[in-house]
């Protein structure tokens, strides 16, 4: 276990080598708390090629939702995604484990667009929940095979108790009378990094095939594996977005100080503190980036990890009205 990554999560508790990147307009940035009701760029292909801020947007309401199934928050609260999805996207699967502080996950399938989404939501704010994942931060092999694979042991505990639900017979099903149906991936936080190893779990397995074009839109995501993980991942799926607002703690973590072996994915959209602006840094490992827009600065302040969609659900699990 790095103690000091778990001293930084505990604390939490309580208060290129490319020299070139693209930057976005800050002015015609769509706020992310802006409500999408029309589908923007939904119907593309999650890629850099049409990489937009609309897309960024439109994929955190999918992260956001998975916070709307815990019983603490306020059906008030999720009142205008439970209205936006029903009306544009079919439910296929939806479904929680009571093993890991009731996790749960929701599979979306879009027949206008010919996609699947699959969402994973975040850390529940629970102090015995944030003191389990602090306590199992080691690297562990991928599916028990000692070949230099490894991943977050917390993450991978709960992608690979979750995964036999989320591919039931039914669901495999609808994925064998949708061929070449886009998989689209996403999370926040803890999400996120779930989202990383059921997609990579996924591939492998040859559930979700090359046809599918896997994509991962990853927010606010913690470092979830080693480095031949991270090469591994990136020869198998290739369409990888890992969204961060700088300031943002979590991302940072488990630390990389003193030659540590965890390693971020790359594909990095860097947002700045206010989200004003949004910069793309391609790079397949996300790490050792020499522009200054591509570097994120550490706060302890929970709100730079908390704000990435749409505020009526918040990591906190307070409910506000904008």
């Amino acid at each position: 276990m790095n103690k000091l990554t778990s001293l930084f999560l505990i604390f939490l508790l309580f208060s290129q080598s490319l020299s070139s990147y693209t930057k976005y307009d800050g002015s015609k940035l769509i706020s992310l708390s802006y409500a999408p009701y029309q589908e923007y760029n939904a119907k593309l292909i999650v890629s850099t090629a049409n990489l937009s801020q609309e897309m960024i947007s439109y994929y955190s309401w999918f992260a956001a939702y998975g916070y709307c199934d815990d019983a603490e928050v306020p059906d008030s609260c999720c009142k205008s995604y439970k209205s936006f999805f029903t009306q544009k996207w079919t439910i296929v699967s939806e479904s929680s484990i009571s093993g890991y502080f009731t996790y749960n996950f929701i599979l979306w399938r879009s027949d206008t667009y010919k996609k699947y989404i699959l969402a994973f939501p975040g850390t529940r704010n629970k102090i015995v929940e944030l003191l389990t994942e602090a306590a199992n931060i080691k690297l562990v092999n991928y599916n028990g095979v000692d070949n230099g694979i490894k991943v977050v042991n917390y993450f991978n505990q709960v992608a690979m108790a979750i995964k036999d639900i989320i591919w039931t017979q039914q669901v495999l099903n609808d994925i064998n009378k949708h061929p070449g149906y886009q998989f689209v991936l996403t999370g926040h936080s803890l999400g996120a990094a779930v989202a990383s190893i059921v997609l990579y779990d996924a591939v492998n397995r040859n559930i979700i095939k090359s046809a599918n074009q896997p994509a991962l839109v990853a927010y606010g995501m913690p470092r979830a594996g080693n480095k031949n993980w991270v090469v591994d991942f990136n020869t198998k799926i290739k369409n990888v977005l890992r969204v961060v607002r700088n300031s943002d703690v979590v991302t940072n973590l488990p630390t990389t100080l003193w030659n540590s072996p965890y390693y971020h994915l790359g594909g990095l959209i860097m947002l700045n503190k206010d989200v004003t602006e949004m910069y793309y840094c391609p790079q397949d490992i996300g790490e050792g980036y020499s522009d200054k827009v591509c570097k994120t600065s550490i706060s302890l302040d929970v709100k730079y990890h908390s704000y990435y969609f749409n505020p009526d659900v918040k990591f906190s699990h307070i409910c506000e009205t904008y």
